[in-house]
């Protein structure tokens, strides 16, 4: 019996749970058989088909909520 590790770092097929990428502070690292490759960057989105059962996966990087510039914020005035 085949058991799937539950890695929240690992980037499982959504219909099959088939290992499709790992997820790291290098970046997102996909590899089957002898070719790999690694997206980098703070923001990224990539789309990968299942080898297994072809199914659409779509994987993001996790968004961070942007920071308000405080230039933005309303100023208090003085009565």
């Amino acid at each position: 019996m085949r058991t799937t590790s539950t890695n929240p770092n690992d980037c499982r097929c959504k219909n099959c749970q088939a290992l499709l990428a790992k997820h790291d502070r290098d970046g997102l690292s996909i590899r089957r058989g002898d070719m790999q490759t690694t997206v980098t960057g703070a923001d990224f989105t990539v789309a990968v088909t299942c080898y297994r059962c072809k199914t659409l996966n779509v994987l993001a990087s996790p968004r961070k909520p942007t920071p308000t510039p405080t230039s933005a914020l309303p100023r208090a005035t003085a009565a």
